[in-house]
Formats: structure tokens, C-alpha cells, sequence
């Protein structure tokens, strides 16, 4: 038995310490586009749940093993040719990581992006970046060739709480002295920022479909959150004809022991994220709660109408011949 028991807990203690780590690459200044110049450290993030204990790296790019066995990467005065690509991490004995692209970018000025997905909710920060040589008279930034920010010493634009309805192709433009100073000219940049859904939009479902007053009924608000970001934490809250019958919990189901004719209304639910920046609301669902003894009565009363309706034709065709 203690062999058997040893067996289980090495088999546990590889799925867990094995397979199951996935490092995450992330990127510092936190840019997936750089200019041919710029430096950047790469960093091999492994989740907090593994026990701390010095560990070996293994760097990859463009699935080929390169040079580095430190929790960083440092790549100096970068070059396109050399630099550009797909950066992937591994721990000794766990899994890689999912690749994340570097652009290496031989050009005057660019507009930077963060490099991993944009999800609603998320804060976002554009920056307009230029060669170190230039002086800076201008930056403006537009959405949809609609200016939405103008100034004369920062180059970012920020967004706290980005939603979807923000997606679209985002552009940065700067006046610029060139190296004499007596020359200026405009440069430009673009980029399509696509901002993903992290849970799609509720939907109340009940069960049974069909309540009967006395049953137990389960409410659920049925999401899918995105796999990318399984991690987040969602709240539920409940309603019937708009008041609250159960607060914000993380449960997803609101349940009634002994459902009673009271009960009956027009449910909605909301979830929100954790950090209350994402929000929404489900359509209504009118449940019905149905009573057995007058669904009875009624059944009866149906099969005694029909049973005197045909006692009736049986008495007028009886008595017709």
C-alpha cells in the first residue's frame, strides 16, 4: 500500500512540477515592436505556485535553441534581421512557453503596442516612438483618422478601461526637426488594435424547464469566459422584475429549495469581472411557476367537458334515429 501511495504522490508531484508549468515571455520597456536600435530584456515569467528554487532557462527563438540559461534575456542595439521573431522560455523539467513575437522595425518612427492580447477591460497604452536623434515639435494621436489627443512633450496614449467598441486602426503622427533644425517634417505610423472578449454575454437557463410550485429551481447565468484568460475571476448577481435576489458571489447559479407561485417573474443576470471593469447584463427570462392542483382541476375540468360534450352528440344521434 505505501508503494502504491508513493506511486500516486511522485505521479502528482510530476503533473504538477512537470507538464503542467507554462512560463509566460514578457518584454521590458513591455513593447511587441521595437526599433532597429532600441534594447529589450526578456523575461521567463513561471507561475508563483512553483516552490522558488534556482532553476535553469532554456531560450528559443523562432523554435531554435539560442544562447541564455538566465531567467532573462538581454538583447542590446537590436537588429532586424537578427532580433526579429518568435521568443519562447522553458524551465528544466517543465513545459514552454507560448510564443511571443518580437518586431524588430528599420524605420524613423513607429507606433507601439503592447505585445500579448488586448482584451476588454484592460488598460492600453499606445506609444509614438521615434529615432533618439530627432527633436520633437508635435505628437498626435487618431482612431479612425478622428484626432483624439495632441501634444508637445508626451508621446503615449493611454486608455484605463479599454471595451470593444474601441478596436479599431489607431494612428500617431509627429513633427519633427531633423538633425540640422532647420528642417521639419511629419511622420507617421499606424496600427489595428482588436480587442478581444474575455466572457461573452450572459444567459439566464432554469431547471427544470417546466417549475412546478414546490420544486427546487436552479437559475443559472450561463458565460464562456475566454481559455486565454482563464484565470479571471468572474462575479454573478441575480434579479427578478429588477430587484436583487441575490447579490454579486462567485457562484453562477441562484437556487430556490421550494419554488412558490411568487417566484414567477422576468429573471436577468449580471457578471462583472473581479475588478468591476467589465460588465454585462443577460436578456430576461419570464419563468412561470406552474401549480399542480390547479393544473389538475383543469384537466379535469377538460376531460369532464369533453366527457359531457360527448354524452350530448351520443343523446341528439340516439334520439335523431
Amino acid at each position: 500500500m505505501s508503494f502504491f501511495l508513493a506511486i500516486v504522490l511522485l505521479s502528482l508531484n510530476v503533473g504538477k512540477f512537470g507538464g503542467a508549468i507554462k512560463p509566460v515571455v514578457t518584454f521590458t520597456p513591455n513593447w511587441r515592436n521595437i526599433l532597429y536600435y532600441d534594447d529589450v530584456t526578456l523575461t521567463c515569467d513561471v507561475p508563483s505556485t512553483v516552490p522558488e528554487e534556482p532553476r535553469t532557462y532554456h531560450w528559443y527563438k523562432d523554435k531554435r535553441l539560442i544562447p541564455g540559461d538566465q531567467q532573462n534575456l538581454h538583447i542590446i542595439g537590436s537588429s532586424v534581421g537578427r532580433d526579429r521573431g518568435d521568443y519562447q522560455c522553458q524551465t528544466i523539467g517543465g513545459d514552454i512557453s507560448d510564443p511571443v513575437f518580437l518586431d524588430v522595425i528599420y524605420n524613423e518612427l513607429i507606433l507601439q503596442r503592447p505585445p500579448s492580447a488586448i482584451y476588454e477591460g484592460d488598460p492600453l497604452t499606445l506609444r509614438c516612438h521615434h529615432r533618439r536623434l530627432y527633436d520633437v515639435i508635435n505628437t498626435k494621436f487618431y482612431k479612425d483618422d478622428q484626432e483624439i489627443k495632441s501634444s508637445e512633450s508626451d508621446s503615449t496614449f493611454h486608455i484605463p478601461n479599454i471595451t470593444r467598441s474601441q478596436s479599431g486602426r489607431y494612428k500617431c503622427t509627429k513633427r519633427i526637426h531633423l538633425y540640422d533644425r532647420t528642417n521639419v517634417v511629419e511622420l507617421s505610423d499606424e496600427s489595428f488594435i482588436s480587442v478581444k472578449e474575455i466572457f461573452s454575454t450572459p444567459e439566464i437557463k432554469v431547471t427544470p424547464s417546466r417549475v412546478i410550485r414546490g420544486d427546487e429551481m436552479t437559475v443559472r447565468c450561463d458565460t464562456r469566459l475566454d481559455p486565454l484568460r482563464g484565470g479571471t475571476e468572474l462575479h454573478f448577481a441575480f434579479y427578478r422584475d429588477g430587484r436583487t435576489m441575490r447579490g454579486y458571489n462567485v457562484s453562477d447559479t441562484y437556487r430556490v429549495p421550494s419554488s412558490q407561485l411568487e417566484d414567477s417573474g422576468n429573471y436577468t443576470c449580471e457578471v462583472r469581472t473581479a475588478s468591476q471593469t467589465v460588465r454585462k447584463m443577460s436578456d430576461g427570462l419570464y419563468i412561470q411557476i406552474h401549480d399542480y392542483m390547479i393544473m389538475q382541476n383543469i384537466i379535469r375540468l377538460v376531460i369532464s367537458g369533453f366527457v359531457l360534450s360527448a354524452a350530448v352528440c351520443f343523446t341528439y344521434f340516439h334520439n335523431k334515429w
